[in-house]
């Protein structure tokens, strides 16, 4: 589906306007463009269930290895049963330690739900319909590392590890040698190293290329000293495990930061059991360092049992294609971005092993700044017209074209960011400065780089204008769930007391009712049609149907009944999609003499319990 680009302009717009007025909405000690700490985003969150606890509903979904709260947010009107029934996102953001940006923006999205719902009766009603879990940071203990001093950037939380396996934990950690409060990076002068610098900006290194008579001049390491004397530099640091790298599916076992065994930690148990046990879950959005939005991922048809599937269903990527432009869209991208992942990591353990539409995406890096800080075409495209005023001479010179060919490409993605960073925020490089190092006596050592957190975090003050553009693309993805109704039942008197139904369901949501990928896994189960009828009442058909996948937008599936009910006037129904929803209703029967009437029932929302299998 297309979307009008001014149209969604001037959303991005609207939703920046209302993350603005929201700085006064929390509490008062966090001004707005402020990154969280712990501390500070459970205020945010305490007082946002208390202004709306109709609505607003915190939970601890665990506790961390350093005691902090991992906090489980559910957006819904009505009664729990109600809620867990419904059609649901989940939206999990700070499952590693550097992602700051997610948590800010999941926070920011809370917050703006919150007030739309006064506002805004639509919203308000999508809310009655429509169930949201959002954790807004997994990981709150490698996060708070961007508060400590020295700062020091962290994906990992504080479990002890034994990283390079010489039978000690955490004994070689980074420290700030030249005393400026952060760990960054050092360049030391070394033959044996692979680096030599660039040319075009002598603040960055390029690796060294022999074809092109380069002579290794410069080794890159963490900040640091070689503690433990194995002459490996801050390879042991405290901690730890990288959440997204704690999953099942394509687990690496004994590979660094992955853990001792899959989903080994409190907070990634604690999810995992929370996705298992609300199977309404039917999409699931991280912030994090894997990224499925940014480019399409690539698909296969279906090895049927003989291996696992290591690329999504060729039936379910146009899913993720359209689910890529809206993003793309929402943030005003104009193409595809190139965008990696890693073994184990939560988003596709969600796919495949729960059969979910699992996206995952990285709130903001300095590609993403490039590219939404570049002109318009337009005005970025030069005239290659002659001035009218001047005669275009053929016999004139022509400038030589320098072949592209000649030109050495390497280190250009990051001499572009470098120059972002110049630009925008210009104290993220911390220029190098020559310092005296124990470990290198008589050698060039210089200590620099880019800040702890300054590449996967925006600027404070870009931080409203990105939660505004991730707002807009939250805000369409609630309406891309599945959701049932009831299109058309037709019951039709064949003889006394023997009737014959025929009820019509339709998908009337965007997503099918399974994927292709969740009937293979089998974890998402049929949609169902249950009739309240004794089993010997029924001539033809079953009391329960189970129905095909439901297509989105319009799709349909019917179930046919032969029934006897001599003594009853109306039959109870129950049609139960684990992802789209459930609707009850009841079906008025036909009395004696009406043969070849269709009569259509009266169908009304309930708030009875799902089965607990569900």
């Amino acid at each position: 589906m297309d979307y009008d680009r001014s149209r969604w302009m001037l959303c991005r717009r609207q939703v920046l306007a209302v993350l603005s007025g929201l700085m006064l909405f929390g509490s008062a000690r966090v001004r707005a463009g402020e990154y969280y700490s712990h501390k500070s985003m459970a205020e945010r969150l305490t007082c946002l269930a208390e202004r709306e606890p109709n609505l607003v509903r915190v939970h601890e979904l665990a506790r961390s290895r350093e005691e902090r709260t991992v906090w489980m947010v559910e957006v819904g009107s009505g009664c729990d049963a109600d809620r867990s029934a419904r059609p649901a996102i989940l939206l999990v953001a700070g499952i590693e330690g550097s992602d700051l940006v997610g948590p800010y923006t999941a926070v920011s999205w809370l917050e703006q739900l919150a007030k739309q719902c006064r506002d805004d009766a639509e919203m308000a009603e999508l809310l009655e319909t429509t169930t949201l879990y959002i954790v807004p940071c997994l990981n709150p203990d490698a996060a708070e590392s961007f508060l400590a001093k020295p700062t020091i950037e962290r994906s990992v939380n504080g479990t002890p590890c034994d990283e390079d396996h010489d039978g000690l934990t955490d004994e070689d950690d980074g420290e700030d040698l030249n005393g400026d409060g952060m760990v960054t990076m050092m360049r030391v002068e070394d033959r044996e190293g692979q680096y030599v610098l660039d040319p075009n900006e002598n603040r960055l290194l390029l690796e060294a290329d022999p074809v092109k008579g380069e002579t290794p001049a410069w080794r890159l390491l963490p900040e640091g000293i070689d503690n433990d004397r194995d002459k490996r530099w801050n390879e042991d640091g405290p901690g730890g495990v990288n959440f997204n790298r704690n999953f099942p599916y394509r687990y690496k076992h004994f590979a660094p930061n992955a853990g001792v065994h899959p989903v080994c930690e409190a907070e990634t148990r604690a999810l995992a059991d929370f996705i298992v046990a609300h199977s309404n879950i039917a999409i699931v959005l991280t912030y994090g360092a894997a990224d499925n939005l940014r480019k399409t991922p690539k698909a296969e048809a279906s090895p049927g049992r003989s291996k696992p599937m290591e690329a999504l269903d060729e039936k379910d990527v146009g899913y993720y294609e359209a689910m890529g432009k809206l993003y793309r869209t929402a943030l005003g991208i104009d193409g595809e971005l190139e965008c990696t992942s890693e073994a184990g990591t939560f988003s596709d353990w969600v796919y495949f092993h729960r059969g979910r539409l699992s996206l995952a995406v990285r709130p903001w890096d300095a590609t993403l700044a490039r590219e939404l800080s570049k002109p318009e075409k337009a005005d970025a495209k030069p005239s290659q017209e002659a001035e009218p005023n001047e005669p275009c001479d053929p016999n004139a010179a022509k400038p030589e074209k320098k072949s592209v060919k000649d030109e050495d490409k390497r280190g250009k993605d990051a001499r572009e960011q470098l120059t972002w960073f110049d630009e925008h925020a210009p104290d993220a490089f911390i220029a190098w400065q020559a310092i005296d190092h124990p470990d290198f006596p008589g050698r060039r050592v210089e200590v620099g780089g880019y800040r702890p957190f300054a590449r996967t975090n925006p600027p404070a003050e870009m931080l409203d204008e990105i939660a505004a553009m991730h707002a807009a693309f939250l805000a369409q993805l609630v309406h891309r769930l599945p959701r049932i109704e009831i299109a058309r039942i037709e019951c039709r008197l064949l003889a006394e007391s023997i009737y014959e139904i025929e009820i019509l369901v339709t998908n009337t949501g965007f997503l099918p009712t399974a994927l292709s990928h969740g009937e293979t896994t089998r974890e998402v189960f049929p949609t169902r049609i249950t009739l309240e009828l004794e089993p010997e009442c029924v001539l033809a058909g079953a009391r329960t149907t189970f129905l095909p996948t439901i297509q989105g937008s319009g799709g349909t599936a019917k179930a046919r009944y032969t029934i006897h009910v001599p003594k009853r006037q109306q039959i109870r129904f129950e049609v139960v999609s684990m992802l789209g929803g459930r609707v009850d209703g009841t079906i008025e029967l036909l009395r004696t003499g009406e043969v070849g009437t269709n009569h259509c029932c009266q169908v009304k929302d309930g708030c009875d319990d799902v089965d607990a299998e569900e």
